[in-house]
């Protein structure tokens, strides 16, 4: 007399299908994850780049020289008051907001100064944009802590500024 088998899914068969669930749950979810990291480093690069643009404007209509301070873990923006010679943070949106990316740090690369029209200063803005338009060329990479290739703000003094992801480095 012939076996009857049942119909249906043995115990072992519908473990292999939840394990395989769980490991592909997983790794879309750690994509996605790895993506919001990506996303925000490419607007805080892109931010950067307006926010520096928007300063050149500030400085071009009040005809004024603008700052931007810059440090490994944030930047800041300043106005130069020529009757009290001293440089102003900018205190109001959107030039108050540093908002970098968690295990983000910036790294500053920039020409030298042959002279500049301020007195000597304890702490001098590292990017000097003037009131004629023209900028500090400089370029600021946005370097993360976890495996990527970093982004980059630059100008070359004249031009608008950019915001570009950096090629070949990983």
């Amino acid at each position: 007399m012939p076996a009857h088998r049942t119909s249906g899914f043995s115990l072992l068969e519908i473990l292999l299908v939840l394990t395989i669930l769980a490991v592909l749950t997983g790794t879309v979810m750690l994509s996605f994850t790895g993506a919001e990291s990506e996303q925000a480093l490419k607007g805080a690069a892109e931010r950067m780049a307006m926010r520096i643009e928007l300063a050149r404007q500030h400085s071009l209509t009040r005809n004024r020289e603008w700052g931007i301070f810059v440090e490994e873990d944030g930047y800041r923006f300043a106005e130069f008051d020529p009757e009290q010679q001293i440089w102003t943070e900018k205190n109001q949106r959107p030039f108050n907001e540093n908002d970098l990316p968690d295990l983000v740090a910036l790294s500053l690369d920039l020409e030298e100064y042959d002279s500049l029209p301020f007195e000597e200063q304890d702490e001098l803005p590292q990017i000097l944009i003037f009131s004629s338009g023209e900028i500090t060329p400089f370029s600021l990479l946005l370097e993360p802590e976890w495996e990527t290739r970093p982004w980059q703000v630059t100008s070359d003094g004249l031009a608008r500024v950019e915001a570009s992801r950096v090629e070949g480095l990983l």
